[in-house]
């Protein structure tokens, strides 16, 4: 009974937590009872329970007349605290600002939670048609996302992520993974190119704020991983970014203890850049995400 107990109530957290990630990933609008109830997988009576309790704490806002929900006042209190907390957010989004406005780019920032890759702050607009990142989009953790969390992470960090790597992906393949960390650390950022594998991925790593990570979900993400090719996991040659574009270029923002707090992302790159322009985008990156970290006080591993 005990047991059973603890599982309702650990599902009942779950439903608050999935409201109020599903309204802070679109803050600009609003959610009628019956939206959020299908979007999240709850009956109405539960989806009313929660945002009852929500309200009542000032977390979500109901609009009076036309009974939709969105983001309580309450909750700029908490946002400002933990921004207070994690100063390199708020640091970073200044840089991010100067970066997309520059170059014409998505400039986004993201954060390892548990086994997951958070998007915690964006700036600027695509210019391609990869699609416009959300604040709170989650991604699962696994190789190649997030390589430059993982490039200065001590080698058991390593270990545990590259484990997560598919049983079917080719040898040569994971081989060159392995040979991107080094290069990564060494020359102080990541790259991909934007092959025709990369679109597949992208869809099959974005999931719906409440939806579950079933089996489905982890075997179209292991045959998307497993597709791409060696400049679309890492390009090791700038001259391939050239020839197809570049998905992302990423760089890492220390903290205080040396650890990864951040990557910063430029996405959306203008598809048709020579190869000055590629590397006049990432000096400028780095030298960006150099600059976060020494506003936060953090240093670079040695």
């Amino acid at each position: 009974m005990h047991n059973r107990g603890g599982h309702l109530m650990d599902r009942s957290n779950s439903r608050v937590v999935d409201v109020v990630n599903l309204l802070a990933t679109y803050p600009a609008e609003r959610f009628s009872l019956s939206q959020i109830a299908s979007r999240l997988g709850l009956s109405h009576g539960s989806a009313h329970r929660v945002l009852t309790t929500l309200t009542e704490a000032g977390y979500v806002s109901r609009h009076p007349r036309h009974k939709t929900f969105s983001l309580g006042l309450a909750l700029v209190m908490i946002g400002q605290a933990a921004l207070s907390r994690h100063r390199s957010i708020d640091a970073a989004r200044h840089e991010m600002r100067l970066l997309a406005q520059d170059l014409k780019a998505q400039c986004t920032a993201s954060a390892v939670l548990n086994d997951e890759l958070i998007l915690v702050a964006k700036e600027g607009t695509p210019q391609t048609h990869e699609g416009v990142s959300r604040i709170g989009e989650r991604r699962a953790f696994i190789p190649p996302v997030g390589l430059a969390h993982v490039a200065w992470a001590p080698r058991p960090v390593r270990q545990a992520y590259l484990a997560r790597l598919p049983q079917d992906m080719q040898p040569a393949l994971a081989e060159h993974l392995l040979r991107a960390l080094p290069l990564i650390r060494s020359r102080g950022y990541t790259i991909a190119a934007n092959g025709p594998n990369q679109t597949p991925l992208r869809k099959a790593l974005l999931i719906d704020i409440g939806a579950r990570r079933d089996d489905t979900y982890w075997s179209s993400l292991q045959t998307a991983v497993s597709a791409l090719t060696a400049p679309e996991i890492q390009a090791e040659d700038l001259e391939a970014v050239v020839d197809q574009g570049a998905i992302y270029i990423s760089a890492p923002v220390f903290g205080p203890d040396g650890e990864v707090e951040l990557e910063l992302t430029l996405s959306g790159l203008q598809p048709d850049l020579d190869i000055a322009r590629i590397k006049q985008s990432v000096r400028r990156l780095c030298a960006a995400a150099a600059a976060v970290t020494a506003e936060s006080h953090g240093r670079c591993p040695q």
